[in-house]
């Protein structure tokens, strides 16, 4: 890929580094080719072909238990969000996700998003995450202004 080729020709030039056969994580090439594989890796969503999966708010800005949105060992590379389809929402309120991922789950972002009366809450809403690794779950829990409300998504990620 010639644009990867130029990146790694300025980096020779810059710090007088050759380029290792093995890739170690320290290694400006690691990030150089991370990078590029990322960029042109193929965008997905989960769920794909199918529904999104609904998330009802707990009580009045409350968030409600878990609920699985990714299945372990569903995503087989490591990945990052970057973005929730917002696909419904049950009624006029502001509502507030959280996720987490692995075992142990992680928070890795929050975002918030609202349907009013001229506002029906159909968006696709920019979330960017950490690197999340290769078959982690994805679990969520959602809050609301008035409590109870229910907002149906699915998420869209990048491969490394």
């Amino acid at each position: 890929m010639p644009g990867l080729n130029n990146w790694i020709a300025a980096v020779k030039n810059v710090f007088n580094l050759a380029e290792p056969a093995v890739l170690t994580v320290d290694s400006p090439y690691y990030h150089l080719h991370r990078g590029s594989d990322h960029f042109h890796s193929v965008g997905d969503v989960y769920p794909t072909l199918a529904d999104g999966v609904p998330l009802t708010a707990g009580p009045l800005w409350t968030l409600s238990t878990f609920v699985e949105i990714v299945p372990i060992n569903t995503i087989t590379a490591e990945f990052d969000i970057h973005f929730i389809s917002v696909e419904g929402l049950d009624t006029n309120d502001v509502y507030e996700l959280h996720l987490f991922q692995g075992g142990s789950d992680v928070l890795v972002g929050k975002k918030r998003f609202t349907k009013n009366a001229v506002q029906d809450g159909i968006v696709n809403v920019p979330f960017q995450t950490p690197v999340i690794p290769a078959n982690a779950r994805i679990r969520g829990k959602l809050a609301s202004a008035a409590g109870g409300s229910v907002a149906t998504i699915s998420i869209g990620y990048h491969i490394y």
